[in-house]
């Protein structure tokens, strides 16, 4: 039975009103970002320390016993983190940090500038990229610099309400399943259990293993930059850790700020630049290609275009954290549509394509095959002399 004209208006007005609830969804997740993100951050900390409260069930320790142990952990953790990192920010900030390289900038445009300016018709002894360009890079970076100093109160404030909000999701962890039972009938609860758990697996795995790379890679960033003599080989360390959960432009940011900072200060040795850009991108070629690849195993199976659009999106919408949170979430999102037959289309676009493309390439064989045989079996007519 083909559908009517009605059934089709009803099929367009429901799309329209699917697409104007995204939207409308997305403007609230942006205008209530203070008050949804420590929830959402304290949810993918769960995330990622739930392997650990499921051994420690497993080792039939109290569950009390395990709440102290993993919140302790989450603490010392964040504190290290933030003490290294602010470190780092007064380290860039003092006299011999950011400031010292002030002249060196500028010499290095001078040298820049006196190449480039015969191609430009300009004189090379008055010829500045940077006056050209019109950026007061020097004043960008300290102003960001003092600013994050300057709210350390506010990000101490945030980090406390996500730590109370990791505490009362883990206290609660027991209790979703049973009352994913009670509130839905039978075969739906079992359903959404089983969606719940498949999400909490996949993102734990993913979150663990790229905390584990991210580490991985801060750390050989810091040795490289110590061994090349590469200066603020902290500030390399600290951004490799933090940018490489940013899925390509985060690696790609970290390896161009070590080539520039090798140019600048190297520079015009262009043998040693070339030395330290393959070290560093070497760095990033193995862990992010070989070694992340082999541990993931099964890779998050989402689009690569589709991942760059999360980024944009969710970037736009809680900024450098929605950048962090982006291929998550965009995972949540397709596991989630997956699981939802209306929605099963939304999964499949999400997807990288790879068992569509191989499943399409074998069916349009089988038909030329079969159409190769079809033509075979017919036989040619007679001539008659």
């Amino acid at each position: 039975m083909t559908p009517g004209p009605q059934d089709s208006l009803k099929k367009q007005t429901r799309n329209i009103l699917a697409f104007i609830a995204v939207v409308l969804f997305l403007f609230i997740l942006k205008a209530c970002a203070d008050f949804i993100l420590p929830i959402v951050i304290a949810f993918f900390i769960f995330v990622l320390v739930s392997p650990l409260l499921s051994r420690l069930d497993r080792m039939r320790i109290p569950r009390l016993i395990s709440l102290v142990l993993v919140m302790v952990l989450v603490l010392v953790v964040f504190v290290l983190f933030v003490y290294v990192f602010f470190m780092m920010v007064n380290m860039l900030i003092q006299p011999d940090g950011i400031p010292a390289y002030a002249a060196k900038v500028q010499s290095f445009d001078r040298y820049i500038s006196a190449m480039i300016a015969p191609y430009l018709d300009e004189d090379p002894g008055s010829f500045s990229i940077l006056r050209f360009l019109n950026i007061d890079w020097y004043g960008l970076i300290m102003a960001s610099l003092t600013s994050i100093s300057g709210k350390f109160i506010s990000i101490l404030s945030d980090a406390l309400l996500v730590y109370v909000y990791l505490l009362f999701i883990i206290m609660e962890r027991q209790t979703v399943f049973p009352k994913l039972l009670e509130a839905f009938p039978r075969g739906k609860a079992q359903r959404a259990g089983q969606m719940v758990s498949r999400m909490n697996r996949q993102m734990s795995k993913y979150l663990a293993i790229k905390l584990v790379i991210s580490v991985a890679t801060g750390i050989l960033f810091y040795f490289a930059s110590m061994i090349s003599g590469l200066d603020f080989a902290l500030v390399w360390g600290v951004l490799a850790v933090i940018l490489n959960f940013i899925p390509t432009i985060g690696s790609i940011v970290c390896t161009a700020g070590t080539i520039i900072m090798a140019i600048i200060q190297f520079s015009p040795d262009w043998g040693y630049i070339i030395y330290i850009s393959l070290l560093m991108i070497s760095i990033e070629m193995v862990l992010g290609n070989i070694i992340d690849p082999r541990l993931q195993g099964v890779q998050l199976n989402i689009s690569p275009f589709v991942i760059l659009v999360s980024l944009a999106v969710w970037g736009y919408i809680w900024g450098i954290a929605g950048m962090f949170l982006s291929v998550p979430l965009i995972s949540i999102i397709q596991i989630i549509s997956a699981n939802i037959p209306t929605l099963k289309p939304v999964a499949i676009m999400l997807s990288e394509g790879r068992d569509y493309r191989r499943r399409f390439e074998k069916s349009r064989r089988r038909k030329r095959k079969q159409a190769a045989e079809e033509h075979d079996d017919v036989e040619m007519p007679e001539v008659q002399d």
